[in-house]
């Protein structure tokens, strides 16, 4: 039974992000499918183990103050400019190193990294043992991308050199999408094998969740729309345009709209803000548990997403395998999941008008009630995790 090791930032109950939740569902699955997998963390809180789980992390006191001094240190030399991609790199460290330890104990065959942090650079070498990459945040595309804001290329080209050292040491990559591969082939020296392989959903335990209707909650009827809109409220993902969106689709009709937003709110914002139309009902709870956010989003009509970037994101795809029609900037990754007038529609990146438009067209019931039927029957056949499990093992055995 060959011994897989598979390598993510965090994993439930603590929240890290699409890839992390990704690598894990790839670990239950390999698991599943006779594996002897286990999976490694490198930024949960301290040190434990967990039935074929073990956590590690850096202490966070620490990552605060390396944070602060990069952040210092970027102001100085490049005023006005992002900078968090080398900040991420180094404050994996600590707990990378721990996590490394962890694998060359467990003597795995494979082990399956993911990029962001780098945490590659402290997996000792095995020389038993084939190294495998996912390449889902690569730096490079953060920069030079005008609506974004002004990103530090030299952050971004510190990062990647530390990255190119984990890359000079794998011997295969795997991509989400043709996106991220065009990306990865940009940004770094490989001339080994490059598979394209989707995230990984856990579809049983997303088709074991029941729906919960926030709509009793915000006072709507039984037939009110309810919008899904995934961490809309930050600045990657569409920061700038939530409020107009909500505010045009408001003014599209008289009857009240639910809108559910997991993302942190604005800082500053209230629900009772003037700026917000009359007739539109938020609800913004922050961060919840994956099962009761699973749950909402059921029992949404529709969701927009105005992410001005994405790799292949988890959030469409888990809205649409659970026949939730998504809506949303043609960007990244995104077009691997949504195809006009089959799960969703695309606008062109930044293009308001496109997405609003659609979006208000979908207040009618049954143009709503036929895209929700297209969106399951597309689903079903097109984005099967069983396809996506398969191409794992298929690259594992060629490793």
């Amino acid at each position: 039974m060959k011994k897989i090791a598979v390598v993510a930032y965090s994993a439930p109950p603590y929240s890290a992000g699409g890839i992390a939740s990704a690598h894990f569902n790839l670990f239950r699955a390999l698991r599943a499918a006779g594996y002897g997998a286990r999976l490694f963390t490198f930024g949960d809180p301290g040190r434990a183990d967990e039935e074929h789980i073990v956590r590690r992390g850096g202490p966070p006191w620490l990552n605060a103050l390396l944070r602060k001094l990069l952040q210092w240190m970027f102001m100085l030399i490049q005023p006005g400019q992002r900078a968090y991609q080398l900040s991420d790199v180094l404050t994996s460290h600590v707990g990378a190193r721990r996590m490394g330890r962890a694998i060359k104990a467990f003597e795995p065959d494979v082990v399956i990294l993911s990029d962001h942090g780098a945490p590659g650079l402290e997996v000792p070498r095995m020389p038993q043992a084939k190294l495998i990459v996912s390449s889902h945040h690569n730096p490079l595309r953060f920069a030079g991308e005008p609506l974004l804001g002004k990103f530090s290329q030299l952050d971004a080209r510190l990062a990647l050199a530390l990255e190119q050292r984990v890359i000079d040491r794998v011997d295969a990559v795997y991509c989400s999408a043709p996106y991220s591969r065009d990306w990865f082939t940009r940004a770094y020296r490989f001339d080994g094998p490059i598979h394209i392989i989707p995230n990984l959903l856990d579809e049983e335990t997303l088709h074991s969740v029941a729906p919960h209707d926030l709509r009793p909650e915000l006072g709507l009827a039984a037939e009110t729309v309810l919008i899904y809109m995934p961490s809309a409220t930050s600045r990657l993902k569409g920061g700038e345009y939530w409020l107009e969106i909500v505010q045009r689709i408001a003014q599209a009709s008289d009857d009240p709209i639910g809108f559910y937003m997991p993302g942190q709110p604005p800082a500053g914002f209230t629900l009772d803000d003037a700026s917000l139309p009359q007739n539109v009902r938020l609800f913004m709870p922050g961060q919840q548990p994956y099962a009761e956010h699973v749950a909402i989003v059921k029992a949404c009509s529709f969701g927009i997403s105005p992410s001005l970037i994405e790799n292949y994101s988890m959030a469409l795809l888990e809205a649409v395998v659970c026949g939730v029609p998504m809506l949303a900037f043609d960007t990244g990754g995104n077009a691997g999941i949504i195809v006009d007038g089959e799960d969703g529609f695309l606008a062109p990146l930044g293009d308001m008008d496109t997405l609003c438009a659609y979006a208000i067209d979908l207040l009618d019931p049954e143009k709503l009630a036929a895209l929700q039927q297209r969106t399951s029957d597309y689903s079903q056949r097109e984005l099967s995790a069983q396809k996506t499990i398969q191409a794992f093992i298929e690259m594992i055995e060629a490793a």
